[in-house]
C-alpha cells in the first residue's frame, strides 16, 4: 500500500475502501467502477483513496490476498494427515468471517479461484495431508481434483443461500462423504431444486 502506516486509524479506512468496493460490486462488474464511485460511497476523498491503493484494482488484489493468506495459513497449521475436517472447519471459518470478499470471489473472479485451488492443491497434496489409500496415483489425483472442485461448490452454494450450517457442520458434510465415500446411492437420491 502507498504511503500509509499500519494503524488502527489507516486500517479502519482500508476496511471502509474495502466494504464501499465490495457494495459496489453487487451490481457492477470490477471494470466498471471508478475510483470516484468508492471515495463517493465511503465518503472520502480521492487522496485518502490513494494513500492506501493505487487503484480499484490493487484494492481488490489487496483483499484477495488478505483472504489468502488467511487460508493458507489455516492449511499450514495443520500438519497432520487426518486433519482434512480441521483444515476445511478452518477453510469455512475464514469463508464466513470474510463473506462479503469471498462470496464475490468464487462467482467472478475465476483466476484468482483457480490461482488458490492451485496453491491450495500444492500445500495439501506437497505436505501429504490428503491420503488416498489403495488407489493409483493418477487415478488418485483425478479423486484429488473432484472432491476440491467439489468444496468450491459447497462454498459457493453455502454463501448463496445464506452461511446458515456452521463452519463445523460444512466440514462434518464433507469429511464423511470423503471417507465413506458415495453420499447417494444412484442419481435418483439426489434432492432436486439446488
Amino acid at each position: 500500500m502507498v504511503g500509509t502506516k499500519n494503524n488502527r486509524r489507516a486500517q479502519m479506512t482500508e476496511r471502509l475502501i474495502q466494504n464501499s468496493l465490495i457494495e459496489l460490486l453487487k451490481d457492477q462488474s470490477i471494470n466498471d467502477i471508478t475510483v470516484t464511485a468508492v471515495c463517493k460511497l465511503a465518503d472520502i476523498n480521492r487522496g485518502t483513496f490513494y494513500a492506501h491503493y493505487e487503484d480499484v484494482k490493487d484494492c481488490m488484489h489487496t483483499m484477495e490476498q488478505d483472504a489468502t493468506k488467511e487460508l493458507l495459513a489455516v492449511i499450514n497449521e495443520h500438519t497432520d494427515p487426518n486433519s482434512l475436517r480441521a483444515i476445511l472447519t478452518g477453510i469455512f471459518e475464514v469463508v464466513k468471517k470474510r463473506h462479503a470478499v469471498t462470496s464475490f470471489i468464487p462467482t467472478t473472479d475465476q483466476d484468482f479461484l483457480m490461482s488458490f485451488i492451485a496453491i491450495t492443491k500444492r500445500e495439501i497434496l506437497e505436505n501429504d495431508r490428503v491420503k488416498i489409500a489403495n488407489i493409483d496415483p493418477r487415478e488418485g489425483q483425478y479423486m484429488f481434483e473432484y472432491y476440491l472442485n467439489g468444496i468450491v461448490g459447497v462454498v459457493r452454494y453455502w454463501l448463496k443461500t445464506g452461511l446458515d450450517e456452521s463452519p463445523e457442520q460444512l466440514a462434518n458434510f464433507i469429511n464423511d462423504w470423503w471417507y465413506r465415500g458415495k453420499p447417494f446411492k444412484d442419481i435418483s437420491d439426489i434432492p432436486s431444486g439446488s
